[in-house]
């Protein structure tokens, strides 16, 4: 599987979408250096998107290859879970891309350091076709989308990733209420059930189980208790 690198001078806004908010802008990036990046929407409604055109052809995309999409991502979250924050891949046909949704762990990241997600998004070039497009969308929270430094995922793949935190909102399936908290507890949510449970005895291992089976029996025992 070959890597294909999000290189910020290769985008720019979608001129389709009238609303656009995006921009370059400098950020300090999972290092704590300055990098260019594109900042994408607002804390409202304003459905932003930016896009990217790779030739299908020798040294660009070959035909029939497998590839991964690799980029640093931070943001793209609100509190009120309303937010969207995607990327889109389609060739000739718009109505049959690839979605992937960045928020919420919806897509897996490989890791996160520093507030930052490291993905890597796998597709396969087509056999046929002029280019793919590549299109970040982003309404409801802003969101902001870097490379890789020096195109090598190997050095940000060893990074060692960030420990959970409990001190603010996550990206996962912990929410707090009310945004940053001010008291002890937190609500654990799955399946469309729902279980406060104290911060100070929220591990990493209940984390782990409430992303797969320990959460929803932790919810179901809890069920039976209440009949």
């Amino acid at each position: 599987m070959r890597d294909l690198f999000f290189c910020p001078e290769r985008w720019e806004p979608d001129p389709m979408v009238t609303t656009n908010i995006a921009k370059e802008v400098q950020v300090r990036n999972f290092r704590g250096t300055t990098v260019t990046a594109w900042q994408l929407s607002d804390w409202w409604q304003s459905w932003t998107a930016i896009e990217s055109k790779i030739p299908i052809e020798k040294g660009w995309l070959e035909p029939g290859a497998e590839y991964r999409f690799c980029f640093w991502l931070n943001g793209g979250e609100n509190d009120r879970r309303d937010e969207v924050c995607e990327l889109e891949i389609y060739g000739d046909a718009w109505e049959e891309r690839l979605r992937f949704k960045l928020n919420r762990e919806q897509t897996k990241p490989i890791l996160e350091k520093n507030g930052w997600l490291l993905f890597g998004i796998p597709f396969t070039a087509p056999d046929a076709g002029e280019f793919l497009t590549f299109r970040f969308v982003a309404a409801g929270a802003v969101c902001t989308v870097a490379g890789i430094p020096d195109m090598d995922m190997a050095a940000c793949e060893a990074l060692p990733p960030d420990e959970r935190s409990f001190e603010h909102p996550q990206r996962h399936n912990i929410v707090f209420p009310h945004g940053w908290p001010e008291d002890d507890i937190v609500v654990l949510k799955a399946r469309g059930k729902k279980l406060e449970i104290r911060r100070k005895t929220l591990t990493f291992g209940v984390l782990a189980a409430g992303a797969a089976i320990g959460l929803a029996a932790l919810l179901g025992h809890r069920g039976k208790k209440r009949k």
